[in-house]
């Protein structure tokens, strides 16, 4: 009965085009769907520039950079423009335009520190949408996807910040993430100490580092069965791929079917519409699944069971890349960063009490925690209070503890 869960899941997705029919939405939403994240920043009236940095293993990562606030112009065109930095990292199967697609400009996270003066720098990572290349491999190549959230700490986190910081010519960042974008800042500061002093606040959305009481049903199915199992069954390149076949019929089944789009959501990290625009969902879905490694999505189902540790390869596998029988286990006590925690009670995949254990592993080093029962995962970037709920209180965070470049 579990393994069918998988099997619906992927006919959801498949068999899209089946349910697709016309329904009453806004203009606006309907060219929101089409644009690309660039093309939504500046449909709302702000200033963007394109960038891109390489990895030292040749991932080409895609950044976006809102370097002024709306209607106002660039002050130095890629260069310097005196402001803070603030660097945003989206989550798991999720891309940049997260922080920038809400319907107002005033819900947006992007737009919001935008509009308060901070110089805003939005990364994708490795195998999604925006960040598809590599110098070396073919994105039809399993050499290609043979890749984690461990190699997003070690490799992609490092690159972008320090990408970003040299182009701003600035010495420190403020640094938010959400969900998976909590768990490469974990483990890249506290593994990388010249990396660690250079973030100023980390602000952690729905923090993800032990997952033991994960909610999510996909994980928990993949779970049950060894890497070579799910490689099998899924293949060993990409993971709910962003298709141009999902891109055409996803938005039109979220019009005429929106709960079974929901529950394809809900499968991987859970899902609750009372904090949710409805009428949105076309748009969030035509920009999501983003795109990540079916390996990735077996080293969060490992994580399920076996902890904060790095990818399991099984014994063999293990002391090929370790040299030891088993993964080696990440060290929270390693992390020295000031950082802010936000998350819900409602949350699969950051369960509150994997939260909750998570806060007193990082001591003196949490300078704020905001609890808010109704939330659910995806509340934090789509939410349509989260603007009232959370952003204010960010950008009050920055505030308090300012730069000093």
């Amino acid at each position: 009965m579990k393994y069918s869960i998988v099997v619906l899941f992927l006919l959801s997705l498949l068999l899209t085009g089946v349910f697709a029919n016309s329904s009453s939405s806004s203009n606006e939403d309907t060219l929101d769907e089409r644009r690309n994240i660039t093309q939504l920043i500046a449909a709302r009236g702000y200033p963007f520039e394109q960038h891109e940095a390489i990895t030292p293993d040749g991932y080409v990562l895609s950044i976006q950079r809102i370097p002024a606030g709306r209607y106002q112009s660039n002050p130095n065109p890629y260069g310097s423009n005196g402001k803070q930095v603030v660097f945003l990292q989206h989550g798991v199967e999720d891309i940049g335009t997260t922080w920038v697609m809400q319907e107002n400009v005033y819900q947006s996270l992007g737009f919001i520190l935008a509009d308060q003066g901070y110089d805003v720098w939005i990364n994708n990572v490795r195998g999604t949408t925006y960040s598809n290349e590599n110098l070396y491999y073919n994105i039809t190549s399993r050499e290609y996807w043979a890749f984690s959230f461990d190699e997003m700490a070690k490799y992609d986190i490092p690159t972008a910040i320090d990408y970003v910081m040299g182009v701003s010519q600035v010495e420190k960042i403020n640094y938010v993430g959400h969900s998976q974008g909590t768990t490469v800042a974990f483990i890249a500061f506290s593994y990388n100490e010249t990396l660690s002093s250079k973030i100023n606040l980390f602000i952690a959305l729905a923090p993800v580092v032990r997952v033991t009481h994960c909610k999510s049903e996909l994980l928990d199915v993949l779970a049950d069965l060894n890497a070579e199992i799910i490689f099998e069954i899924l293949g060993d390149r990409a993971f709910l791929p962003d298709t141009p076949f999902l891109q055409k019929y996803l938005p039109e089944l979220c019009k005429s079917e929106p709960i079974i789009c929901e529950s394809s959501l809900a499968l991987i990290m859970g899902w609750d519409t009372q904090n949710i625009n409805q009428t949105r969902l076309p748009v969030y879905m035509a920009h999501e699944p983003g795109g990540t490694s079916v390996q990735n999505a077996a080293h969060w189902a490992q994580a399920t069971q076996d902890g904060y540790q790095m990818f399991d390869y099984g014994i063999v596998g293990n002391l090929e890349h370790y040299g030891s029988i088993d993964p080696p286990q990440y060290d929270i006590s390693l992390f020295h960063n000031q950082v802010a925690i936000f998350y819900g009670g409602n949350d699969y995949l950051a369960d509150p009490t994997d939260v909750e254990w998570l806060i007193p592993q990082l001591g003196n080093n949490v300078i704020y925690q905001q609890y808010i029962a109704s939330y659910s995962h995806l509340d934090f970037v789509w939410g349509e209070t989260a603007y009232e709920d959370i952003y204010g209180e960010i950008v009050t965070l920055f505030d308090q503890y300012p730069i000093n470049n």
